[in-house]
């Protein structure tokens, strides 16, 4: 029988004692036999380098434990999978689609950001590729009808949760310093508008370029930007909403020199929350520390830590620390393409896959939880947890400080 192709981008594991190390990277060649064959774009390098490296191993753990699986069942089919680094980058996101195209293969895990899922939208569609995102949120790219899934919901959540904080925590306004991307725009637009029902103010965003590395400029444009603010509310009414990927560490490490920057309090978004890089970094650690920079991220469910705290534990060994949700939702996405490939029959179309889909991430329930998708291809049910850094006696790290249930609109602070 031969499957549709399914692409994938993973790092072999040894099957018994599974590492997470990447190996080599192998071609795949098309040929006669039985084989489901998935890939997946993921940031092994780049600004989004901290998530990848989690996803690449939960990925190569999904692996390993599909192929026991499938052997267990008596399915005559082996899972093959491949790799491609994005770099965290649009248009290596691109190129390394296209290759995967030339290939024949079909079906992507992956990309990271919503601006490389932005980048790859039209070519997907267009040349009838299967995109399911363990992590992109943007507003904007939910659509119903196109060829793009994503397993994790979109950022209106996100931004109920974040308006519902600041709130709580009587911050009166904002000033946003946000990625000049589809995702850092989407978002502050997103929580503004929630926040503006509260009576709370959104101060026009300071942006950066994607890639910058010299903050000063836009640094200078923030402190003055919350001068402003700070001239009409008192500093505990004010607080800055950074939206950053990795370089949020260097934007924590440079913000200390700056007087107004110094007397607010900061909050961020999904794309820093548990970023590897912060704790390494004890100087932008004490500043997220104690400037607060509560970052909410899409919640695991806890009717699933029967599952995910297995894979947690597994995935952590491998990596030095606890991965961020998008690891889970890359497990669950595997699991769910494999099972959508053995339902589907030789040479489905890819109309025909598609519904198959849908109908098995609707009935899954994995690490991530219930995977079911609403018209749009996205997750329909998401709570947010907000991670913060915290100091224990030695070091830093990050720890769990809220969680945001969606379907009430309540957020539960946590002391761990």
């Amino acid at each position: 029988m031969k499957k549709i192709q399914i692409i994938f981008l993973f790092s072999l594991c040894l099957i018994g004692n599974v590492t997470c190390t990447r190996q080599k990277e192998t071609a795949y060649l098309p040929h006669g036999g039985e084989k489901i064959v998935v890939g997946a774009l993921l940031p092994l390098s780049g600004t989004g380098y901290s998530s990848g490296i989690g996803m690449e191993c939960s990925l190569s753990l999904a692996q390993h434990d599909i192929t026991a699986y499938l052997a267990a069942s008596g399915i005559n089919e082996e899972l093959v999978l491949e790799i491609a680094d994005t770099k965290t980058d649009t248009a290596e996101a691109l190129k390394q689609l296209k290759l995967f195209y030339e290939k024949g293969i079909r079906m992507i895990i992956g990309p990271y950001s919503s601006a490389e899922l932005s980048h790859i939208k039209n070519f997907a569609d267009t040349y009838g590729m299967l995109i399911v995102s363990p992590s992109s949120v943007a507003v904007s790219l939910g659509i119903p009808n196109d060829n793009i899934f994503r397993f994790v919901s979109s950022d209106v959540i996100q931004g109920r949760a974040m308006s519902k904080m600041l709130t709580e925590d009587k911050i009166r306004a904002i000033v946003p310093f946000i990625r000049d991307d589809v995702w850092g725009n989407d978002l502050a637009a997103a929580t503004g508008a929630d926040f503006s029902k509260t009576g709370g103010i959104t101060h026009p965003s300071v942006k950066f370029e994607p890639g910058t590395t010299d903050f000063s400029s836009s640094l200078n444009s923030l402190d003055t930007a919350v001068a402003w603010e700070l001239a009409h509310h008192n500093p505990n009414e004010v607080a800055v909403y950074m939206l950053s990927f990795a370089e949020g560490t260097k934007i924590m490490n440079e913000a200390k020199h700056y007087e107004n920057l110094n007397n607010v309090y900061w909050y961020g978004g999904s794309a820093f929350a548990q970023n590897g890089s912060m704790p390494e970094d004890t100087v932008a650690s004490l500043f997220a520390y104690t400037h607060g920079l509560p970052c909410p991220v899409f919640g695991l469910d806890d009717a699933a830590k029967y599952k995910w705290q297995p894979l947690r534990d597994r995935i952590g060994s491998q990596i030095g620390r606890i991965p961020d949700a998008y690891a889970f939702t890359a497990y669950d996405a595997l699991w769910v393409l494999v099972k959508s490939s053995l339902s589907a029959g030789n040479n489905p179309s890819m109309a025909h896959f598609k519904n198959i889909f849908i109908h098995e991430a609707d009935g899954y329930f994995g690490a991530s939880g219930n995977t079911q998708l609403d018209t749009n291809g996205d997750r329909s049910i998401g709570n947010y947890d907000f991670w913060a850094v915290k100091k224990d006696s030695v070091t830093f790290a990050w720890k769990r400080v809220a969680r945001y249930n969606s379907l009430y609109g309540t957020i539960t602070r946590i002391i761990e």
